[in-house]
């Protein structure tokens, strides 16, 4: 079904929220950060990076070579200035065109552990029915993004994949300032300042999508109206010498509705978040950080779907909802310059109520008559319980050029009844002072989420939780004063994870569990590797670069069949530059990037005889997708793109101007998401027309923010 499926009515949403920029740069600091004033005997181990495919965006240059500044991050091109399309093209990270979400080394997107001020953050995005179009905060609020690959240590837990952690922008409070901003999706304000003598600060940041406003002016007729809109808020106070406060609230809604003679969809979601963080130096060697959080998820999609031809529709009608609560304290004990201790835990009540009904319609000739069957789905469930976890970890410097650490964590799910330890271990080595080597291994496992269970195909019962092995071992190399040079190879092996329901395709579909491609994935196990080759220079006189290449596989295992995932890219190949002539804050940049073809599910076309009430008989020709042992047997082409930006910062009386102008697919590059197949049955013959349903042309976009 075209319209509902958005294969050919989203160029011009497509416009507004569809951007791919690049940062890369290594981050200086592990996941665990020590606060400034923390006792420095710590702070000389605990800022030692001992984990591979760590990487920092965003970042203040503190002491390495491989930050990157946000003036660089912001000069890079990036239509929709989304916080998670401006890192999506980092080595190991996977992700298609409509869609902010990305996959790490081929790892689901609800494998990644997204965290925001020591809060984790579930499906943080806007607009789900067009694949998680937008992130639900502004770039603008960010300071700093640590994002690691692989092998993280242990006071993550729960995810598979890799850790994205977010640190918002510290107000400033020397006095009261305001930026405001319009570009073509969004207009944003922020606001901040101090009190108590600068004692306390305060910041709030708010936008407002107006897709519907922009598809308007576009000349878009039909009835396509997606709102959102988020608002983050920020208070610190610092209460004594030892001891800092902050209280945060995150806010996003989204509303859609979008009818067409093919069916309809109206939908609303919603996220809210409260949290506050307590910092404290306990002893000049004994530091703690203690979160307490609320917050609460809500999901609503109602509609119908022609996804067979005839008369005959699917409908859904999904109503959801998630709430939770939850203290969590990560404390850092330094012993000596050689040796610390990191040790936490953490409780976290949840529930999660589902409210599921659909009729799937699927086409079959029964009978020598073409019939349309119904399948319902239902589910009415409510699940509650406390995910509990702990975990320790010591970090060692036996020998100058060496660092260790040793970790396991223990965690609790009642609703599955998984009870897990997993060990893991880190470990640096200084070759030289240009030359550093890192290794990491470890268990990981991910059960699932009070609200995550796939209701939409009839599961009604939690399954085990998946398992991971990690293995990584990365060279980082200093070129002189010219380039950072870097090599990483890495096996997540799957030692266990759950049957799922997948869609065989990579296209966009708003109801994919009502399509034809819906399929069970039976497999048990899977396996993800490959090599990473980077490059960047390191700011020398006014140009900024950094390329990469990634050689990359991730497989399902299904009997006795190794299936690509719908990811899976094994070549990949990413480019960026940046030119600042002079000093009047012109920026010029360039981003290219190059992949391999996507797999393509394996598709039949069966011809059989029907009959008509009146005994006449015709052909019928009907599509099967499939099996899933046999996806990515063929491939999509190579996709290839590149865009540019052109910025400019100024000051005029006091006044801080920015603006930019984008172009995304400068050369307006043919790359198809997946095959559309026509047929025709001629004398016992079918006659097949493959075309491609292409993904986004050249889009120009432009914006401007000013302060004061």
């Amino acid at each position: 079904m075209p319209p509902l499926s958005f294969r050919s009515r989203l160029a011009v949403p497509a416009l507004i929220l569809c951007c791919a920029s690049r940062a890369h740069g290594q981050a200086v600091s592990d996941s665990t950060r020590a606060r400034p004033d923390s006792a420095m005997r710590a702070q000389h181990l605990i800022t030692v990076v001992v984990t591979p495919g760590t990487f920092g965006l965003l970042s203040p240059l503190r002491g390495t070579a491989q930050s990157l500044g946000r003036d660089a991050i912001t000069s890079r091109p990036q239509l929709g200035e989304d916080l998670f399309r401006s890192i999506q093209r980092l080595p190991g990270l996977a992700s298609n065109e409509f869609g902010a979400a990305f996959h790490v080394r081929g790892a689901e997107i609800n494998q990644l552990h997204v965290s925001l001020d020591g809060l984790e953050l579930f499906e943080p995005f806007h607009m789900k029915d067009f694949d998680n179009a937008l992130s639900i905060l502004d770039v603008r609020s960010v300071e700093s993004i640590d994002i690691v690959t692989s092998g993280f240590t242990s006071e993550y837990g729960g995810r598979l994949g890799g850790v994205l952690s977010i640190h918002s922008r510290t107000p400033r409070t020397d006095r009261a300032r305001t930026s405001v901003g319009v570009s073509v999706s969004n207009v944003r304000a922020q606001a901040e300042g101090g009190f108590g003598n600068g004692r306390g600060g305060w910041s709030v940041a708010a936008r407002r999508g107006y897709l519907d406003l922009a598809l308007r002016l576009a000349g878009r007729s039909d009835s396509l109206s997606p709102r959102y809109n988020d608002l983050f808020a920020t208070v610190t106070w610092d209460a004594g010498a030892h001891h800092r406060l902050a209280a945060h609230v995150l806010w996003a809604d989204d509303k859609l509705e979008y009818h067409v003679k093919d069916g309809g969809i109206a939908s609303g979601y919603g996220s809210r978040y409260l949290w506050g963080t307590w910092d404290a130096d306990v002893t000049p060697r004994l530091t703690a950080r203690t979160v307490a959080s609320m917050g609460r998820l809500d999901w609503s999609r109602s509609g119908d779907a022609q996804v067979v031809s005839g008369g005959a529709r699917s409908t859904v009608t999904d109503e959801r909802n998630a709430g939770f609560a939850g203290v969590r304290q990560d404390w850092l004990w330094s012993f000596t310059e050689r040796a610390l201790l990191k040790f936490g835990a953490e409780v976290r009540p949840e529930h999660a109520t589902y409210d599921y009904a659909a009729v799937r319609i699927e086409r079959a000739v029964v009978a020598d008559t073409l019939a349309r069957i119904p399948v319902p789905v239902t589910a009415v469930r409510a699940v509650s319980g406390s995910q509990w976890s702990m975990y320790v970890a010591p970090r060692l410097r036996p020998l100058r050029w060496l660092v260790a650490e040793l970790g396991a964590r223990y965690d609790v799910t009642p609703w599955s009844g998984d009870r897990s330890l997993s060990p893991r271990a880190n470990v640096l080595v200084t070759l030289s002072p240009a030359t550093t080597l890192r290794l990491a291994t470890g268990r990981y496992a991910q059960p699932q989420q009070a609200f995550a269970l796939q209701v939409q195909d009839g599961v009604q019962q939690f399954g085990h939780e998946d398992v991971t092995q990690h293995r990584v071992i990365g060279l980082d190399q200093r070129l002189g004063m010219f380039a950072m040079a870097r090599v990483e190879a890495y096996e997540r092996r799957v030692t266990y994870e759950a049957p799922r329901y997948i869609n065989l395709r990579a296209d966009l579909r708003v109801y994919p569990e009502l399509e034809p491609d819906r399929a069970f994935l039976p497999a048990a196990s899977g396996r993800a590797r490959g090599v990473e080759f980077s490059l960047h220079g390191l700011g020398q006189g006014g140009l900024d670069w950094a390329v990469s290449y990634a050689y990359a596989r991730v497989t399902d295992r299904v009997g006795t069949a190794d299936v690509a995932r719908t990811w899976d890219q094994p070549h990949t190949v990413y480019l960026d530059a940046t030119w600042r002539p002079g000093d009047r804050g012109w920026r010029l940049s360039v981003a290219a990037q190059a992949h391999s073809g996507w797999p393509e599910s394996p598709v039949q076309f069966v011809l059989d005889t029907v009959k008509n009430s009146k005994g006449v008989t015709s052909t019928v020709v009907l599509t099967v997708y499939g099996p899933v042992e046999q996806l990515g047997a063929a491939r999509l082409p190579w996709y290839h793109r590149v865009d540019a930006r052109i910025s400019r910062d100024v000051t005029v009386r006091q006044r801080h101007l920015s603006f930019f102008v984008d172009v995304f697919n400068a050369f307006n590059s043919q790359n198809p998401s997946a095959m559309h197949y026509r047929t025709s049955a001629v004398a016992n013959r079918v006659t097949v027309t493959r075309d491609p349903e292409l993904q986004l042309g050249w889009l120009p976009s432009a914006g401007i923010t000013i302060e004061f």
